[in-house]
């Protein structure tokens, strides 16, 4: 599954996606999502996963607020 379809299939979830190649959109496996970036992060540590990538599926700012870099 590429990135982007993943990014699309869990939308406004925390995704740990491992890659396959490094190129802008990579062929990879979701290996771990969650709405809850709590319980996402607790369930990374127990699995003990590395060499991931870790990405929110979403906004970056929830509508109705901003922010200032």
């Amino acid at each position: 599954m590429k990135l982007a379809e993943a990014k699309r299939l869990y939308e406004r979830e925390w995704i740990a996606f491992r890659a396959l190649e490094r190129i802008e959109d990579p062929e990879g496996d979701v290996v771990l999502h969650n709405s809850n970036r709590r319980a996402f992060d607790k369930e990374l540590l127990e699995l003990g996963l590395t060499d991931l990538y870790i990405t929110f599926a979403g906004p970056p700012v929830p509508d109705g607020y901003a922010a200032i870099f």
